[in-house]
């Protein structure tokens, strides 16, 4: 295992966790892989064959109606891992996970994953507190999305999003922001429009930079904070064994 292994997996929030040895009897079984946008970790109704740890980069979780209806319903970056239905033995996915920004994981094979996490209960909790802070996300998604107008909704993504890179660049196209929002492509552009002439935002060509973050809270509402202030509430006591081993990983809220 070499030290750019073992930077990279620290990446992942949920490995970074793990106690020493768990952690790397974790990473000898685990791959590095690239994964570009575009990228399909795992279609619909297909088989579940390996668990990927988001070191970098989101990924999309989308739902499809049996009439070809598309709609993301959460994002899933270096806080987690996907698909969620390994934690219960679900033989197939029942959405599909493409990469949106691109970025790593480490990959186990389902056997492997499924061996470490009957064999370690911290592993079990780990990722038992992500898939909650998953559903979490997604309700307070389901709350915007039926209470807030869409630039407001778009403001909560983008936060939503911004806590899962580095620096204040998002790549996202308008098709992708159109899934996040569940709206039509022209209401993206409107509510882009919107929030760059307030100056919370530059908006480019598949190309979001944050202005001003803090002003974009504000606008974005009471909603977003809840799904972030219950991630950290479930992790905090995992945080507090991982500050007795030195930092490995970027563990801000992600929600």
């Amino acid at each position: 295992m070499t030290e750019e292994h073992e930077k990279l997996a620290g990446q992942n929030q949920l490995i970074s966790f793990l106690p020493d040895d768990i952690r790397s009897e974790l990473l000898r079984r685990a791959v590095a892989v690239d994964l570009p946008a575009g990228e399909i970790l795992i279609k619909a109704g297909e088989k579940i064959e390996k668990v990927f740890f988001i070191c970098s980069g989101i990924a999309s979780v989308l739902v499809q109606s049996r009439s070809g209806k598309v709609t993301e319903s959460g994002i899933v970056g270096r806080e987690g891992y996907v698909p969620s239905g390994a934690l219960v033995d679900a033989e197939t996915s029942f959405t599909e996970v493409i990469m949106q920004v691109p970025g790593q994981a480490m990959v186990l094979e389902i056997t492997a994953f499924q061996a470490l996490r009957n064999r370690h209960r911290i592993l079990e909790q780990l990722l038992t507190c992500a898939s909650h802070a998953l559903r979490t996300q997604i309700e307070c998604t389901l709350l915007s999305n039926t209470t807030q107008p869409v630039s407001q909704r778009l403001a909560r993504w983008i936060l939503v999003c911004h806590n899962r890179v580095d620096g204040n660049q998002l790549h996202l196209t308008h098709e992708f922001l159109s899934l996040m929002l569940a709206v039509r492509r022209p209401s993206v552009t409107d509510a882009l429009h919107f929030l760059e002439g307030r100056g919370f935002i530059r908006s480019e060509r598949a190309k979001i930079t944050i202005r001003n973050r803090d002003a974009l809270e504000e606008y974005a509402g009471d909603i977003y904070g809840l799904s972030e202030e219950e991630h950290d509430r479930v992790f905090a006591r995992f945080r507090a064994s991982a500050l007795l081993r030195p930092a490995t990983a970027d563990t801000r809220s992600a929600g």
